[in-house]
């Protein structure tokens, strides 16, 4: 099996669920409720051409196992991208209001051990420290720090960070967007290989009463947290 056919096939039938439910196109339905285009390495202005692209390929073909196999080709024909500098860790620099966004996205690096059994958390911190090093010296305005993920409900995740991050942690209120891996990430175990059971588990809760907030079929709901950069220097000092 091609890596990733069971995670992309997931994501395919989700989307033409959704798709169903709501009236949507099935091209529009990827387009917000899959992270396709994040794992083809095309997002942002960049990748419009090509991700543009793969959807018309998408409507031109009938059946699911046709649009599966333009996905996996996709993928496999992506550009190489450059390894994190911080391991697991990314993020995106401050918004206007200096408001950092954190990620965590492990890679082909770490599929040898869970990167948050006991015996990486080391590691783990090491990384974050290196990052809040690099974004204390290029972005002397940052304010805040935030994250958004179904990670928060793991206790080792959440010991990473200064405890008054921590103790943010709670359930988000905005509407949240399925193109990333704060929702996705959970249906892949560290191997990146889906989770027994989790697809049927996804799409049965698929439905009328979760088509307005499709993230809700998923077992974690992704949560927030949030907390002073300050904070950050000082943990990671």
């Amino acid at each position: 099996m091609p890596f990733y056919e069971d995670y992309f096939d997931l994501q395919l039938r989700f989307a033409a669920r959704y798709a169903e439910l709501v009236g949507l196109s099935l091209t529009e339905a990827i387009d917000r409720c899959t992270n396709l285009r994040r794992r083809f390495g095309l997002w942002g202005a960049a990748g419009d051409e090509r991700w543009n692209g793969f959807l018309r390929r998408v409507a031109g073909h009938a059946t699911h196992q046709d649009i599966l196999r333009v996905a996996i080709t996709m993928h496999e024909c992506r550009s190489s991208s450059m390894p994190s500098p911080f391991g697991c860790f990314t993020y995106e620099s401050p918004d206007s209001q200096g408001i950092l966004r954190l990620h965590f996205m492990p890679d082909e690096r770490h599929r040898q051990a869970s990167p948050l059994a006991e015996s990486c958390l080391p590691e783990r911190r090491a990384e974050l420290r290196a990052l809040v090093m690099e974004v204390r010296r290029l972005h002397p305005g940052l304010r805040r720090v935030r994250g958004i993920s179904w990670l928060y409900h793991v206790q080792a995740y959440r010991n990473l960070f200064p405890p008054t991050y921590a103790a943010s942690v709670q359930p988000t209120t905005e509407a949240l967007k399925l193109t990333g891996s704060s929702t996705w990430g959970q249906v892949l175990d560290y191997r990146h290989r889906l989770r027994p059971g989790i697809a049927d588990r996804v799409l049965s809760v698929l439905g009328p009463s979760t088509a307005h907030a499709p993230w809700l079929a998923f077992p974690c709901q992704p949560l927030s947290a949030v907390g002073p950069a300050e904070d950050f220097f000082a943990w990671f000092a």
